[in-house]
């Protein structure tokens, strides 16, 4: 008896023909090839996160400071210009009391022609210095006290130090015991308290 020839194709055959097509249409196709190099590099930063802000986000709108009125313990940066020949120490507390305000003094820089400095002991009587000085630091607070009346020499409410250096380049530190006459125009840094 003739046998027929009909072929039914194999299972394994047609599996290793599907096989390596797939494997060929992956890597020998022209439609399935890996990407170029460059297409490959910005697929990769395309998945990595990005950095900074999203793509049309705005600055946010930062608070707004808002300081109570309430609040007396307000406390406020000055800078006070003492006028040739004025006396740096009186000016300062002037000012204080006119505003009706405490002040620490920071600083000062300039020059000033003659200070009065007492010893750290308060019963050393102070003495004079004549300059001209260039003013190295000058530091100490006034609290101001309207209950209280007082010289400004002897106001327990103030005090303040001081260190000069003159034309030899000596030195001098104390606390200031009297007047501080600028010579030229003396800039103080302070910060004044509306209520000390």
């Amino acid at each position: 008896m003739v046998e027929s020839d009909i072929v039914f194709p194999s299972s394994s055959s047609l599996s290793s023909f599907d096989h390596s097509t797939d494997t060929d249409s992956v890597a020998g196709s022209p439609s399935l090839q890996k990407p170029s190099s460059s297409t490959t590099r910005h697929h990769h930063l395309s998945r990595k996160k990005k950095l900074g802000r999203p793509v049309g986000s705005k600055n946010k709108p930062k608070p707004l400071l808002v300081i109570d009125k309430a609040n007396k313990n307000v406390v406020k940066p000055v800078f006070i210009e003492v006028p040739e020949t004025y006396d740096v120490i009186r000016t300062i507390v002037k000012f204080a009391r006119h505003h009706q305000v405490s002040i620490i003094v920071l600083n000062a820089s300039g020059t000033v022609s003659n200070v009065t400095i007492r010893n750290s002991h308060y019963y050393a009587s102070p003495f004079t210095l004549y300059g001209p000085f260039k003013l190295i630091s000058l530091t100490g607070t006034y609290i101001h006290n309207t209950s209280l009346s007082s010289t400004l020499n002897n106001d327990p409410h103030c005090s303040f130090a001081i260190s000069v250096s003159g034309i030899k380049e000596q030195c001098f530190i104390g606390r200031v015991g009297g007047k501080v006459v600028a010579e030229n125009g003396v800039m103080v840094a302070a910060v004044i308290v509306n209520n000390f």
